[in-house]
């Protein structure tokens, strides 16, 4: 059988119209079975001669458009016993609203199989029968207790329960226990970190744990949210995220999902948490099933991603694994887990399943999915704003909300993009004093040409990187406005609890919205200086030093709009079937396969040496602690 399209206009007439259609098939000795449902003009036609049939269909005038039918393969949707499954909108709420769309994945039989998820938190309790049999000892450790058991010590605040909430969200086993992960047959492990006094030593070691083992680290927990800290990872952390993204998984990167703060009710910001802005990370944020904005959330310009969480009134919060440990509490489940800390592995459990489907996707290959397969929602429509590469961002929501079903489907056929590079434009002006009461801003600028962009092999745009040097007697009164050459412009607010007198120190802020933009062009920062009526006799601030950092590729725009068309072209499901033989062979990871000496070449001889002294250290610390 076939499905045509008859070409041409059709006749008012119902009965003209199948009579048409008989006559066509009678024409190529076939038989018309009929109207395809309510679809007018598409009809099924039959012939028991397939080959003279297909080849009449080819050329008949009047047929416009045909296809073989064929048996599909479609499963029915898991049947859960798990008593809490129901309850758990996040992974099924279709009827009412945002979701995690993931259903539809499991049914293509992805669930995550062959990944490990480490949950860097307060501790897992693994023994609980909802996760031990998806439990990974190799993957884990207990930084706080220096011993290979991660569970978590019970407390009479019950205030160790986070972790096991997070590893029920992402590999709950399907039993009848609780409910189930968003990747059900994913492994995780349990790196403990958060019961204890917390050095830069331990968060270096956490993010690099086992990453023999570990594939994806879910961080739910950052700098206090309380609108005036300005903090982040230190020296040692910020090398290990680096060489996280360079050594794991065997060079295509470990993945290292971090939550955005829950600080919003405070004037809180993202872009002073150095976690959220550094590039090798993916930033979540998070949105209730109504896609609203949660009073909780923080903001950014570094925002990647956003993905369900609790909300308001009447917005559910997350029902997950509990742990049974504390004073008062012998309950196994809650349907109390809340905030981005909830939305986070959520996320880092839709990376798992992406990794099935394309095993060996870099940690830019996962970034870049998600900024061209994120949906941007109608809230908040002020606030979202599209960059002329056409990608769509909001500081609120990152480039959108995150689907299972479109990521998986998008990191099925996708190639691994080009090596990252970057590039210093010269940043002009020091010691100069920021104007205030109203004056007007500070303007800077920087510019990078042709010459330059080509040299460093940076067509398109991906991080954007913003480090200064200032002297104020009230931080928070500083506003901050960023714009790319294409006029793309990224803000960074006050925030009204900040009243330190310490300025900022070599701070980076960071922003992905000029994410696929050309790199050639003139860049500005507008600093401002926001004082009022208690603030307006402090004596002015100064910024004594600023620069600017590119990150990107040397894919073009239309590269990018070329695997835009290839993903939309793919959510049809038929790449992920079960019953489908497409596969694209998969590269070594990159650091094996990059020759340095094809790009950067002025800083070809310090980076060998800096490389080579990074790899000597971090060779002997593990022979040491092996």
């Amino acid at each position: 059988t076939w499905s045509v399209k008859l070409s041409h206009s059709y006749p008012n007439d119902v009965a003209e119209l199948n009579t048409k259609a008989n006559f066509i098939a009678a024409s190529m000795s076939m038989k018309n079975l009929g109207q395809v449902g309510e679809l007018v003009g598409h009809y099924i036609f039959t012939s028991q001669d397939y080959t003279n049939a297909d080849k009449a269909l080819h050329v008949h005038s009047g047929i416009e458009w045909h296809a073989q039918q064929e048996i599909l393969q479609r499963d029915k949707l898991p049947q859960f016993k798990d008593p809490l499954y129901k309850d758990q909108w996040h992974l099924n709420n279709r009827a009412k609203g945002l979701d995690c769309n993931v259903t539809g994945i499991w049914a293509n039989n992805i669930t995550g199989k062959g990944f490990v998820v480490a949950v860097v938190d307060d501790g897992v309790q693994w023994s609980h029968p909802d996760l031990e049999a998806n439990y990974c000892p190799e993957g884990s450790f207990d930084l706080n207790s220096d011993d290979d058991d991660p569970s978590p010590e019970p407390d009479k605040d019950e205030e160790n329960k986070h972790g096991t909430r997070c590893a029920g969200e992402i590999a709950a086993v399907v039993n009848d226990v609780c409910g189930v992960g968003i990747a059900y047959h994913a492994k995780f492990s349990g790196i403990r970190i958060l019961d204890g006094p917390m050095t830069d030593s331990i968060e270096a070691t956490a993010f690099n744990k086992h990453m023999d083992v570990n594939d994806i680290y879910s961080c739910s927990w950052g700098p206090e949210d309380d609108g005036k800290t300005v903090d982040g990872p230190r020296s040692l952390a910020q090398i290990a995220l680096k060489h996280g993204v360079l050594a794991g998984r065997q060079g295509f990167g470990s993945i290292f999902v971090v939550a955005s703060g829950n600080g919003a009710n405070k004037g809180d910001n993202c872009n002073y948490d150095g976690y959220a802005n550094s590039i090798y990370t993916i930033t979540i944020a998070a949105v209730d099933e109504y896609g609203n904005t949660p009073s909780y959330a923080e903001e950014c310009t570094s925002m990647l991603a956003s993905t369900v969480s609790s909300g308001n009134s009447p917005a559910r919060s997350i029902c997950t694994t509990d742990w049974t440990l504390g004073k008062n509490h012998d309950q196994q489940c809650t349907y109390d887990h809340t905030g981005t800390s909830a939305a986070t592995p959520l996320v880092a459990g839709m990376v798992a399943l992406m990794l099935e489907a394309r095993p060996c996707l870099t940690w830019r290959d996962v970034q870049h999915i998600f900024a061209m397969t994120a949906v941007p929602i109608p809230k908040n429509k002020d606030k979202w704003l599209e960059n002329k590469a056409g990608y769509t961002h909001s500081n609120n929501h990152g480039f959108g909300v995150l689907d299972s079903w479109r990521l998986v489907n998008a990191a099925k056929i996708w190639e691994q993009v080009p090596w990252l590079t970057s590039l210093k434009p010269t940043c002009k002006g020091s010691n100069l004093i920021i104007p205030n009461n109203g004056s007007g801003p500070l303007v800077l600028t920087a510019t990078t040409v042709s010459t330059e962009s080509s040299k460093h092999l940076l067509s398109t745009l991906e991080h954007i990187l913003i480090t200064v040097n200032i002297q104020h007697l009230s931080r928070g009164n500083l506003r901050f406005n960023f714009t790319c050459p294409s006029g793309t412009w990224s803000e960074i607010p006050t925030r009204e609890q900040d009243t330190s007198s310490s300025g900022l120190t070599d701070w980076t802020f960071s922003t992905v919205k000029c994410w696929g933009e050309k790199s050639i062009g003139k860049y500005q920062l507008k600093i401002f200086d926001t004082v009022n009526g208690k603030t307006s006799k402090l004596k002015a601030g100064k910024l004594k030093s600023w620069s600017l950092k590119l990150y990107g590729s040397q894919m073009t725009s239309e590269d990018l709009k070329t695997r835009r068309a290839l993903i939309n072209n793919a959510m049809s499901g038929e790449f992920i079937s079960p019953n489908s033989n497409f596969s694209i062979s998969c590269l070594p990871g990159q650091p094996l396969n990059f020759d340095i000496t094809g790009a950067l070449s002025e800083r070809t001889l310090k980076l060998v040496a800096m490389l080579s002294c990074f790899f000597v250290f971090w060779g002997a610390y593990y022979t040491l602690e092996m």
